[in-house]
């Protein structure tokens, strides 16, 4: 198991994530999604309209991906992070990142 030091990680709000990688988190943290339908994973993440992700380097380690109108509500479809970076507090702190994007009217 890879333990990380919490300042490795940087989040940010991304577009063009690639479905490979996205996938692989997906498989590895076990959510149930089309893991092996790359263009399926690919069609969710182009028709969402919120995507924060978490990194370590390149490696893509945690995803929160959103639907929201940006007004009132936000629905967070997808919460996942690699197994080996499980319990260093990502996860939270995606979520935390999805509020601060998405901003306080909704």
């Amino acid at each position: 198991m890879i333990k990380t030091i919490k300042s490795s990680i940087y989040y940010q709000k991304e577009v063009g994530v690639d479905a490979r990688s996205v996938a692989d988190v997906y498989r590895r943290s076990t959510l149930n999604r089309p893991v092996n339908d790359l263009l399926r994973i690919q069609s969710m993440l182009d028709n969402s309209n919120l995507v924060i992700t978490a990194r370590c380097g390149d490696k893509l380690v945690g995803i929160a991906r959103s639907l929201t109108d940006w007004r009132y509500c936000c629905y967070l479809s997808d919460l996942a992070v690699d197994p080996d970076f499980q319990g260093e507090g990502i996860g939270q702190q995606l979520i935390a990142e999805t509020k601060k994007a998405i901003g306080n009217e909704c």
